[in-house]
């Protein structure tokens, strides 16, 4: 009875600790006050550090995953210039005959749209610019409610956090078969 009884216990109390763990990352999201002292743990480690972790996710997303090189690349790049460049021909082809008289002025019309281009590029991803995505994210999750972020992350990550709910029973049930093992050597003696 021992070694079914306490690996089950340890299993129960692993995966709840784990699941617990899981919650109070988030939980509760606000400080839990006592006359003018704070509770220890409270609010969760997220909504406790929420600035700093909305700033790292947005410096990784911004450096790994969608850098503002690439955009202003694609905005101001070789693309862009071919589509300008079709868009000039096609307009200046609607002339007709003064079509010809314009070729010279061709690559100074390209030339002055891309510039342009490039200032509203240079501008978008400066700092408060519509383009800076870093900028751009760490705003956003930060305007977020605390319960929207929670579920942005753990619906991110459902799946991991479920694994470790899981490995928390495992390693609970093991945790009572050595205490069933080490109760029976204690027992015997």
């Amino acid at each position: 009875m021992t070694f079914i009884l306490f690996p089950i216990v340890g299993a129960i109390i692993g995966a709840l600790t784990n699941q617990i763990a899981i919650k109070m990352l988030f939980r509760p999201y606000r400080p839990i006050m006592i006359g003018s002292f704070s509770l220890p743990l409270t609010p969760g480690v997220i909504p406790r550090n929420r600035e700093k972790i909305a700033a790292n996710i947005a410096q990784t997303f911004e450096t790994k995953l969608l850098p503002s090189s690439e955009i202003h690349g694609f905005i101001t790049g070789a693309h862009a210039r071919r589509a300008i460049e079709g868009k000039v021909n096609e307009m200046t082809g609607m002339l007709g005959p003064f079509a010809g008289m314009l070729d010279l002025l061709k690559p100074k019309i390209v030339g002055k749209i891309l510039e342009g281009i490039e200032d509203m590029a240079n501008e978008a991803i400066e700092h408060g610019g519509a383009l800076n995505i870093r900028q751009q994210l760490e705003e956003k999750i930060n305007a977020m409610d605390i319960a929207q972020l929670e579920e942005l992350i753990l619906g991110l990550s459902r799946r991991e956090f479920r694994h470790i709910t899981i490995f928390g029973g495992i390693l609970g049930a093991l945790i009572g078969l050595v205490q069933a093992v080490l109760n029976q050597v204690i027992l015997s003696v």
